[in-house]
């Protein structure tokens, strides 16, 4: 195992990286949940504060930490919670922890954790077992776990965060390089995990989501593989579900660099997806299954662009409505909005290609809820690029049925959308309103 970690983490190139300016990481260790009473989360904060790049605080405010089990609902105090301390404390990372048996369970939380949909992402499932007499002799504690820690910790941090993408890279970087340093005997001794197989190839494949070689991909495979090949020590079926999710993001992530084997990589990354949406079910876990929902309607519908498959298409819709079951318009306005575009555009498409009307005004449907977020008087030239929308879908109606209702629709909403272009001063848009006009005119005449 050591020396798979030594290729795994040699020199790949990545050292010519530009980095600005070093920020601080705010940085919340909640009291762990236990059986006994050996403030192992004040001791954990002792362990973190010595980071130069951390700011460190210890939190052990009383309160019901039972959702700390992650087990069936109570799911949804731990996000909830969570969120309640990032922000009443001003945090970037909350590092929760809870003791099964003789070890203690970690895991990472960002106010954020949820909402890229685009980038490499963790969960706050991700776990690390580590045994709790580590935290009873602090001044012992193994460098490769101390390790491990600071990158789950890191890897946690979204890409959307853009004021600390550079630390966190700056600290993954880190942490990849003491792997390649580090006693290859302990490395040996406590990598043949499959919580920290799973994390080191989370690690990695946060650091390398931009760059990833073929070599880093296979290497990064082999390590969630092989996590998956210790299902013996795995008793939840959710970390099961964790690493084909991590497996699927490697795979998405590969059809972004263009690797070989582009139809190999579609079906991997589906299958993976759809394997870790069995363990991490809808109504136990729906953030996970929403995020990889979303995930999979990407992922169709670039396989529909390539393939004609139509029934791609479908399943594209399908995934959006199943992530729109989670991120729904009271609680998450701007998420739901984004799926209303796409379901918008999805179902256009449908409704044009099965020739169907009805599917049409489902399309039609979903960019008004759009605009339901994007309103005319806060967002008007959103909302008018949302009306020239909705015109092109009814055009496509009349085009299909010869209905000049639908004709006559898809030119007020031209003229709407037009209005606001002239207002704005938008020369390119206004040329190509009027030119959708006089398509509409010149169809509705012939």
């Amino acid at each position: 195992m050591a020396n798979f970690i030594k290729v795994l983490f040699g020199k790949n190139g990545m050292d010519k990286r530009l980095l600005p300016k070093v920020e601080t990481l705010k940085i919340v260790v909640v009291e762990f949940a236990e059986y006994g009473n050996y403030g192992f989360g004040q001791k954990m904060a002792q362990l973190l504060g010595k980071y130069p790049y951390f700011n460190v605080r210890y939190f052990d405010e009383p309160f019901d930490k039972s959702f700390l089990n992650l087990q069936g609902r109570n799911f949804f105090g731990l996000i909830d919670t969570g969120n309640t301390i990032l922000q009443k404390l001003n945090a970037d990372v909350i590092v929760w922890g809870y003791q099964e048996n003789d070890k203690i369970r970690l895991n990472f939380q960002t106010a954020n954790a949820y909402f890229d949909w685009e980038n490499v992402s963790s969960s706050i499932l991700e776990s690390l077992y580590i045994p709790a007499q580590y935290f009873e002799h602090i001044n012992f504690f193994p460098e490769v776990l101390e390790n491990l820690i600071i990158g789950m910790t890191a890897a946690a941090i979204s890409e959307q965060r853009i004021d600390l993408r550079h630390l966190k890279l700056k600290l993954l970087k880190t942490v990849i390089a003491k792997f390649n340093n580090g006693d290859a005997k302990n490395q040996d001794e406590l990598m043949l995990s499959p919580f920290v197989m799973n994390a080191t190839g989370l690690i990695y494949l946060s650091y390398v989501q931009r760059e990833l070689s073929k070599k880093t991909f296979n290497t990064i495979k082999e390590l969630f593989n092989n996590a998956l090949s210790y299902k013996s020590q795995i008793a939840q079926n959710v970390y099961l579900g964790l690493i084909y999710k991590n497996l699927g993001q490697l795979y998405e992530h590969a059809l972004k660099q263009d690797l070989d084997g582009y139809w190999v990589l579609f079906r991997e990354a589906i299958t993976n997806y759809r394997l870790a949406q069995k363990h991490l079910d809808h109504y136990n876990y729906p953030y996970d299954f929403a995020l990889i929902s979303f995930k999979l309607s990407q992922l169709y519908f670039r396989y529909w662009k390539f393939s004609n498959d139509i029934q791609a298409l479908r399943d594209a819709v399908y995934f959006l409505r199943e992530a729109e079951k989670t991120y729904t318009q009271i609680s998450f306005p701007e998420l739901w909005s984004k799926i209303e575009g796409y379901l918008g555009f999805y179902l256009s498409l449908l409704g044009l290609f099965s020739k169907s009307n009805d599917i049409s005004m489902l399309a039609i449907k979903s960019y008004k809820n759009k605009q339901q977020v994007y309103r005319k008087e806060l967002y008007p030239v959103m909302w008018a690029k949302i009306q020239e929308n909705i015109a092109n879908v009814y055009y496509n109606i009349g085009k299909n049925s010869r209905d000049k209702m639908a004709f006559a629709e898809a030119i007020d909403y031209y003229q709407s959308a037009l209005k606001i272009y002239e207002t704005k001063k938008l020369h390119q848009e206004i040329t190509i309103i009027n030119n959708s006009i006089d398509k509409v005119m010149k169809t509705w005449r012939a």
